[in-house]
């Protein structure tokens, strides 16, 4: 019973979200899974090659979105893994960023996708969000000064100085844990706490009205 009121209340959310979205055609560029759950709740179509991939080294994932084109017009480079899924590097002229492939069964797979979604990126309707509450200071300092416009790092900690802050304030957040269900008995994920679909509007932060922050 509890379960059937939850997938209700998930349902119900997402079709409020798909409601509020009227820019349906963009690229998000991700450093984690968020990427794949906020494209496929809403319905869009898969524009970014990070879709269902993780840049899990926040050194490198800046490096990407800093240098971005130049990162896009290379090729993935498989190497071994010692995970269940593929993982490729991408050598670029400032450095080495390596893509985990989390959902993927095969370097085929993965390359094929990659490549796929790669030719759909929207450089003039693009956006970067980033999983930052394990960043340390210097992270989300050079996060705010990469040359994408619209761009969210959600964090722990308050950052006033920098534009491009979304700080969760909530003491029973439990850190690492974003891509969890923890709002709403369960109906809703922590990321949720951040207006993504206002965000994804606009290119504007804020926090959600429908959740306390505090």
């Amino acid at each position: 019973m509890k379960e059937e009121f939850v997938r209700r209340i998930r349902d119900a959310i997402s079709c409020v979200h798909r409601a509020r979205l009227s820019n349906r055609e963009f690229t998000l560029i991700t450093n984690t899974c968020v990427g794949g759950i906020l494209f496929h709740d809403l319905h869009l179509r898969f524009c970014s090659p990070t879709i269902n991939c993780g840049i899990r080294d926040h050194d490198e994932f800046l490096t990407f979105c800093g240098h971005l084109e130049h990162y896009l017009s290379l090729p993935v480079v498989m190497v071994p893994s010692q995970w269940s899924y593929p993982v490729g590097v991408l050598h670029g002229d400032w450095g080495d960023v390596r893509v985990y492939f989390t959902h993927y069964h095969s370097e085929e797979e993965a390359l094929t996708k990659w490549e796929e979604r790669k030719a759909r990126v929207q450089y003039n309707n693009l956006m970067v969000l980033m999983d930052g509450d394990n960043c340390h200071d210097c992270h989300v300092e050079a996060f705010d000064k990469l040359p994408q416009q619209r761009k969210v790092i959600i964090t722990m900690k308050e950052y006033p100085q920098y534009r491009s802050v979304f700080a969760i304030k909530r003491k029973d957040y439990p850190q690492g844990k974003l891509l969890e269900y923890g709002l709403l008995h369960g109906g809703a994920r922590w990321y949720e706490l951040f207006d993504y679909v206002h965000f994804f509007n606009t290119g504007k932060i804020r926090g959600n009205v429908f959740y306390r922050n505090r």
